[in-house]
């Protein structure tokens, strides 16, 4: 059997424990979410939303080309 001691050190350790995750979630800040009265009003279209990802990804390949020249310049 466990002693009288041993359980007023586990019960006092789990109170302590309880107590600093308490502590830390108190002190953690939430993610604000956006205000959607301040949300743009224009939503794009089908055809705008393929135009404006294709027009990322151009981006993006042109922008990881351009990171590979400069690689092979600093070689």
């Amino acid at each position: 059997m466990i002693s009288m001691l041993a359980r007023w050190r586990v019960a006092i350790a789990l109170i302590v424990v309880a107590s600093q995750l308490g502590g830390c979630a108190e002190t953690m800040s939430l993610a604000q979410l956006p205000d959607l009265a301040k949300l743009p009003q224009k939503v794009l279209s089908k055809d705008e939303q393929e135009g404006k990802v294709s027009e990322m990804i151009e981006k993006g390949q042109t922008h990881q080309v351009e990171a590979a020249k400069q690689i092979e310049k600093g070689k």
